[in-house]
Parts: structure tokens; sequence; C-alpha cells
């Protein structure tokens, strides 16, 4: 295990861990928003299950999240894709030869929106109950919007930990403006959904109608799961066996 501090475009100092075996692939971990780098311990299993298979691993705090510095109220999708975009700069740089994007939650929306014309070894994406729709979510609907429009600003707290949470306005105003949605129906990598049907913060619908309208995308949908599966662990052990059986099926 590596602790790793980089720079963004903009100069925000990011950090991350990684998890080295060796191996030409790296898929990076993009956590939720409220998250941290370890997704509520979700990553911590996963990058633990890729190095038993031999498989690298990087896990990020987006800026505003964990360890980073940034306030919270600063954080914007524009600011989480130059993010992402720095973390596969860096880990381009370091010479692996396939990377596969995953995320979960808000970080599938933030995946999504990468222009992957920009990255020739992103070989697939793996979304675990993404944020791809952001009005049809508890916490990006059109209630919280017009709030953020009216008083500045959007107050809300983590269901895990009770943190209180300060969404901007200009977070708010680029829910409306970005489309993960469409931005994966014109995306023809290999894609992997995983879903709840009982998910309350995410709806399920629309990610059955996306994967099922985008090309070269498989579907689990979990009877029953909830949004982080975070309350069945047999529901996260079959998530890490289908997301580690897809990597290596996309990179062998």
């Amino acid at each position: 295990m590596e602790k790793i501090k980089y720079l963004t475009s903009d100069e925000i100092e990011l950090n991350g861990i990684l998890e080295k075996n060796n191996s030409s692939t790296c898929v990076i971990m993009c956590h939720g928003i409220r998250s941290e780098k370890e997704e509520h311990g979700n990553f911590t299993k996963l990058a633990k299950a890729l190095n038993e298979n031999n498989i690298d691993s990087f896990r990020l705090d987006f800026r505003g999240h964990g360890e980073n510095n940034t306030d919270f109220s600063q954080v914007t999708i524009d600011g989480e894709i130059k993010d992402l975009e720095s973390t596969l700069d860096m880990i381009s740089n370091i010479g692996y030869k396939d990377i596969i994007l995953l995320g979960a939650s808000f970080g599938g929306g933030i995946i999504s929106l990468i222009d992957i014309k920009k990255y020739s070894n992103i070989k697939g994406l793996v979304l675990w109950y993404p944020c791809i729709v952001y009005s049809d979510t508890d916490l990006f609907c059109v209630e919280n919007l017009n709030k953020a429009l009216k008083e500045g600003f959007f107050e809300t707290k983590s269901m895990k930990t009770g943190k209180r949470f300060i969404f901007s306005r200009e977070l708010m105003i680029q829910t409306t403006k970005y489309k993960p949605y469409e931005s994966l129906l014109n995306n023809t990598l290999p894609k992997l959904f995983i879903h709840g049907n009982n998910d309350k913060n995410v709806f399920y619908e629309n990610i059955e109608k996306c994967a099922n309208e985008c090309k070269n995308s498989k579907l689990f949908i979990i009877e029953n799961g909830t949004h982080g599966f975070f309350d069945n662990q047999e529901h996260f052990k079959f998530v890490l066996e289908k997301t580690v059986k897809y990597i290596i099926s996309i990179v062998n």
C-alpha cells in the first residue's frame, strides 16, 4: 500500500492509496458524494479482492472529501471531473497499460462524464449504484435545487455518519447541465452496472433503462438491494464477485 499526493490542473492537492501487485492493470475507484476513498469500507474490500487476483487499484479522496483540505462547499461536478482527469494522468504516467474506472453513486456519474477519447488506456467502466440522472435522486431533486437557487445553498447530512454538508448553488446548477446518462449512451467501452431495486437514493429504473440502451453493457439488479449494499453482506459479496470477474474478463 502506497499513499500518493498529487496536484490537479487547478492546483488542488489530492491524495489516494495505490495498492500495487506489479500488474499492468489499475482500477481507479471513485467514491460517492459525502463519502471518502474507502466508500465506507466497500472500496477497501474491493482493493483487497483485486489484489488477491493480481490487479492493482487506486482509490482517491475527491476535493472536499476525506483527507482533502478543500471545504465541501466548494465541491462541483466540474471540480470532480478535474480531479479524475488529474488522477488518470498520474496513474497513466506510472505506466499502467489498462485502466478500469469504477464509480459508486455520485462517482458513477463522474466516470460517465470523462472524455474517454483522451485516454486510450481506459478499457471499461464499472458503475455501482450510480447517480446518472441527477434530478431523479433524493439529493438533487427539483425541491432541493429550488432551495439552493433561492437561498444560495442546500444543507444535508450523511446517512452513514450524520455529518452535515453544504451543497452550493453552483453544484446544484451543474446537476442540470451535465447528463451522465446521455454520455453513457455515446460510450462504446464495456460497462458493468450493479444496482439494488430497493435503492431509495438513486432509482434503479433509470439504471436498468440505461444499461439496456447502452452498447456493450451488462447489468445486475440485486433483489431488495439498497444504496451501497451496506446492510446486507451477502449482497456485497455478490457485488465483489461479479465486479472482479468482470474486470478480469476485460483485461485478459
